[in-house]
């Protein structure tokens, strides 16, 4: 079976204090297997650190769960992230904007 990627975004908008960790998640399907990673919205690409945790979970021999944990939050971490999904048929990405809020 061939699909070019598809990408489907839980949680669009994702608040969370500053100082804390925070998870954003994709959920892929795309066949043959897709090549996936995180970018900032400016196009800087998310590289793996101690701040940055990327993780794939295959559900299904064509589906994915991308997830990208961003430790200890920032100022600077706030704004848009995209997830980006591209296989030989084609390509998807999705959107997902980090904002601040507020302690308990």
């Amino acid at each position: 079976m061939n699909l070019h990627p598809l990408i489907q975004v839980p949680n669009q908008l994702v608040g969370a204090p500053l100082g804390t960790d925070v998870t954003l998640i994709c959920n892929v399907e795309a066949s043959p297997k897709a090549i996936n990673y995180w970018q900032r919205e400016n196009g800087e690409m998310i590289i793996s650190n101690e701040r940055y945790l990327m993780n794939e979970n295959e559900s299904s021999m064509y589906a994915v769960q991308m997830t990208l944990v961003i430790r200890k939050l920032h100022k600077s971490d706030m704004g848009g992230y995209k997830c980006i999904s591209k296989n030989s048929i084609g390509d998807a990405e999705g959107t997902i904007r980090l904002y601040e809020t507020l302690e308990l």
